[in-house]
């Protein structure tokens, strides 16, 4: 049972590397393991097949080395190297004539399998690296081609990107990745946002979070273009278009810009509540140490006593809400793509304690004295150390908008992505 002793001895050599006895043991029977090992790998050689010799041998070399792991050498004889050589180039090219066969029929998956094994075994092996390659570029190559043909430019583009990774320069590929993009860009034209709100300013202000959530997109086919870069484009082409644009006149304008769909959105309403500091005044105890006689043996000590004392809560909140609603239209149809009315709302609380005296010593008050419970305690002084700032109405205000400009811009690209195929 020599594979059972020396897998013993390696756990007590690996628990104890100063355990002389075990070392022995490991060496001697650790040497028995690794010579069948080798006699397994010379069988393989000489009456089985050149593959199974070489995982055989790989076996041996791989136990030799973990035994040295811990410090053990093992024999392996310089012969076997040798033979082992001789097993591999004769694999080797075994694997590259199946790997450059399959490659001849258009059988990539199995022919790229074929190199990535010869590329374990010996990576500069004849040219199997770059046949390797084109195994696995040339069926993502044609698959973006077709999907070209079809129309589905972001499937194209996506199979270009995984040929460019691992070769740049492969084909025309970055040439039509490019094409991809001409080809399947869909663009957004941005209009400035409506406020039925009654609140100056909101417009803008949801216009300018949602041109900042649309452009974050990591989406190379949406395109957004704003008021702004709109009318940049207009004076380019040097036409006029007075006015505010409208839905009106938004596919005129779509067509100068080369947009497909236009973005339009309507605050229809937006509540901000500022509240008042309140107070309320609460019974708790104050502990002490108070020197007590000890009768029994005439001696004194220290007993934590409690008396009554008070403290005082504050509480205040700020809350802001908003309704917004969006259109997403096809520019050339007039189909509304999108439509979707956003409620949210945010506030902030703040409830904190104040103090005379040490609130380290403070116990809330119980039904007939203090409360000593450990959790309603540390509650007490968690109020004791509470903010005392409330978020302002502006902060909130921002994060709402910001909120509400994140679930449209996640919303629309799902739209886009539906879109661009």
């Amino acid at each position: 049972m020599v594979n059972e002793a020396a897998s013993s001895y390696y756990i007590a050599v690996q628990k104890k590397r100063s355990n002389v006895e075990a070392q022995i043991g490991l060496k001697k029977n650790g040497q028995l393991v690794l010579n069948n090992m080798l006699n397994e790998f010379a069988k393989q050689k000489n009456f089985g097949t050149s593959k199974e010799a070489v995982y055989a041998y790989h076996a041996a070399r791989d136990y030799k080395e973990r035994v040295a792991g811990v410090g053990v050498t093992l024999q392996l004889a310089d012969f076997y190297e040798a033979d082992y050589q001789a097993s591999k180039n004769a694999y080797l090219t075994q694997l590259y004539d199946e790997g450059t066969t399959l490659l001849e029929e258009m059988k990539y998956t199995d022919a790229e399998l074929k190199f990535e094994e010869i590329k374990k075994l010996d990576s500069n092996f004849k040219d199997a690296q770059a046949l390797g390659n084109i195994a696995y570029l040339e069926p993502r190559y044609a698959e973006g081609k077709k999907s070209m043909e079809l129309g589905f430019y972001r499937q194209a583009y996506d199979n270009f990107e995984m040929v460019i990774a691992k070769k740049v320069d492969y084909k025309d590929a970055v040439a039509l990745r490019k094409e991809c993009l001409d080809k399947g860009t869909y663009t957004i034209a941005l209009l400035n946002f409506e406020n039925a709100s009654g609140t100056a300013g909101l417009d803008s202000k949801v216009s300018a979070y949602t041109l900042s959530a649309l452009t974050g997109i990591k989406d190379p086919f949406l395109r957004v273009v704003d008021r702004e870069n709109m009318e940049a484009i207009i004076r380019e082409q040097q036409l006029q278009l007075s006015g505010a644009i409208d839905q009106n006149t938004a596919v005129q304008v779509g067509e100068l810009v080369g947009a497909q769909a236009l973005l339009t959105g309507t605050v229809l309403s937006y509540n901000e509540t500022k509240g008042t500091l309140r107070s309320k005044q609460r019974e708790g105890y104050t502990s002490y140490q108070e020197k007590t006689l000890n009768k029994t043996d005439g001696k004194y000590y220290m007993q934590t006593r409690y008396k009554p004392a008070t403290y005082t809560e504050y509480f205040n909140s700020n809350s802001c809400s908003v309704s917004f609603q969006y259109k997403l239209i096809n520019l050339k149809t007039g189909e509304i793509l999108k439509t979707e009315i956003i409620q949210k709302e945010l506030n902030d609380e703040i409830i904190y304690g104040k103090y005379d005296g040490d609130y380290n010593n403070l116990f809330p008050a119980g039904n007939n004295g203090p409360n000593l419970n450990f959790s309603d305690k540390k509650a007490l002084v968690g109020m004791m150390q509470g903010r005392q700032e409330l978020r302002t109405s502006a902060d909130l205000s921002n994060n709402l908008f910001g909120t509400v400009s994140s679930q449209m811009s996640g919303s629309i690209s799902q739209v886009v992505k539906e879109l661009v195929k």
